[in-house]
């Protein structure tokens, strides 16, 4: 059975590979056994990933929401929107997250021109200069071109600030790359070569984004299931990013200040609840 991929080309269904994907997100292998074969029964021949994605996904769902969570971060960090704002915030709540004080969207002097540096983080007598590079096109990776970018920011800023005499007043500077998708493998050697600290999907092996992201819980919105685009984009105009923003909200609340159908409101209110607090406290 061929299916449809997110590039548009076909590829034959591989039963294996979405067992593998699930068993990655931390399903039993029974369990994903058993989302394999309700998902293989129902898809037909010419069904897109995305259909497919969202088959097993909604078998997931109601099986075990955490995993669920975890089998669709990577979607739903590609959710945020065309543009970087949002990854740019989520990147700061998740640096605030680990104990670093941060600003965004600072301006830096460089030698030759003005900087703009997506976050300024600081922890432990050492500052980062972090760079958020987000992509919502599946299958794209973060190539070599844009750590050399951020480097090349870093050496011009750190040649004014030593022609100005500011090297002994300052903090170290390090540059920080993340990103929602993977790394190419030269854009790895070229950081280790320079001192760059990457993270992004997979990668480092024990701190990657996805890593970063389920230990502390920093969830955002776009993994609880029955969220739509509407509903969304709604919480966007009120600057709510996390799964855990909902929380202080009633689903009587999502649906008379958002304007969201109440039956919607409800099982996102449960969803946001089941997902963030301890299982004792529900």
């Amino acid at each position: 059975m061929e299916i449809i991929k997110s590039a548009g080309n076909r590829e034959k269904f591989s039963k294996d590979k979405l067992c593998g994907s699930l068993k990655k997100a931390g399903a039993p292998a029974d369990l994903a056994k058993k989302v394999c074969d309700l998902t293989e029964k129902k898809i037909s021949a010419g069904e897109s990933t995305a259909i497919i994605f969202r088959t097993a996904l909604d078998y997931l769902v109601k099986e075990d929401l955490n995993l669920a969570a975890s089998y669709s971060l990577r979607r739903a960090v590609g959710e945020f929107g065309p543009a970087g704002f949002l990854f740019e915030q989520y990147v700061e709540i998740i640096l605030q997250a680990y104990g670093y004080q941060t600003k965004r969207d600072i301006m830096m002097r460089g030698a030759c021109v003005e900087h703009e540096i997506d976050v300024s983080a600081q922890k432990e007598g050492t500052h980062y200069l972090v760079e958020a590079k987000y992509r919502n096109e599946p299958g794209i990776k973060t190539h070599i071109d844009a750590v050399m970018y951020g480097d090349a920011k870093l050496a011009d800023i750190a040649r004014f600030e030593e022609s100005a005499g500011k090297e002994k007043n300052i903090k170290f500077h390090i540059l920080w790359l993340f990103t929602n998708t993977k790394f190419t493998e030269k854009a790895v050697i070229y950081a280790k070569c320079r001192g760059i600290m990457l993270t992004g999907w997979n990668y480092p092996a024990d701190k990657s984004l996805e890593n970063l992201i389920l230990d502390k819980k920093i969830y955002p919105l776009t993994v609880l299931p029955s969220i739509g685009r509407f509903s969304r984009e709604r919480f966007a105009q009120k600057g709510l990013l996390l799964a855990q923003d909902l929380l202080p909200y009633s689903a009587r609340d999502l649906s008379e200040e958002f304007g969201i159908p109440s039956k919607e409101a409800e099982r996102i209110s449960a969803e946001a609840e089941k997902l963030i607090k301890p299982r004792g406290l529900l």
